[in-house]
């Protein structure tokens, strides 16, 4: 996956290069102290951490953000009615779709919507993990402590003296092989956050 951040007339040119290469291009053309632009740009922004473990290998996906004073030197992109405006472009440019006229049915410009819409889009996917639903990638984003909690409340267990038992236990052995600079899953991630020094 690549993210491209395009403030200049030099960095144009990796779009067009993108889109001649192939690649699953989607834009969003945004001008400065506009209102909706000021809303919509950090959701767009969310799509770099939302999608980046899951579509990590994906070579052909391009999310890309434009300043519309640099728009008019990008090729395929067409018309552009307003700000901000979201496009597809792919096939070598020969498909550009608005992201208003895309098939996905609520276009309220949130984060779980352009998931929806980029993975609607994408003909071969390359996931890392086994779910790749936008419903699951945007859960793991949006995911704080109070969700996780609430999640978990329902699988407490008493054990045999009547205490709520939160999961299984980890042997001593198996603690001590976690490696903290690379914790593997979320779990390990917030042992090593809240739980090795206790």
């Amino acid at each position: 996956m690549h993210i491209l951040h395009i403030n200049s007339e030099k960095d144009v040119s990796k779009i067009d290069q993108m889109i001649t290469q192939g690649k699953d291009v989607f834009i969003m053309v945004y001008m400065e102290g506009c209102g909706p632009c000021n809303a919509t740009r950090p959701e767009w922004a969310k799509i770099e951490s939302a999608l980046k473990d899951q579509y990590a290998k994906n070579d052909k996906l391009v999310v890309v953000d434009v300043n519309k004073d640099f728009m008019l030197s990008i090729k395929h992109i067409g018309k552009i009615d307003g700000f901000p405006t979201m496009k597809y472009i792919g096939n070598y440019g020969k498909i550009v779709e608005p992201y208003e006229k895309s098939s996905v049915k609520k276009k309220d410009r949130s984060i779980s919507s352009f998931i929806n819409w980029i993975e609607s889009k994408i003909n071969k996917m390359v996931s890392t993990t086994p779910t790749s639903s936008a419903k699951h990638v945007y859960n793991r984003i949006t995911n704080t402590k109070n969700h996780y909690k609430k999640k978990t409340r329902h699988h407490h267990k008493l054990s045999h003296n009547g205490r709520i038992h939160r999961g299984g236990k980890w042997t001593r052995k198996y603690k001590l092989s976690i490696n903290c600079n690379r914790p593997n899953g979320f779990s390990q991630k917030q042992y090593c956050k809240y739980g090795r020094n206790k």
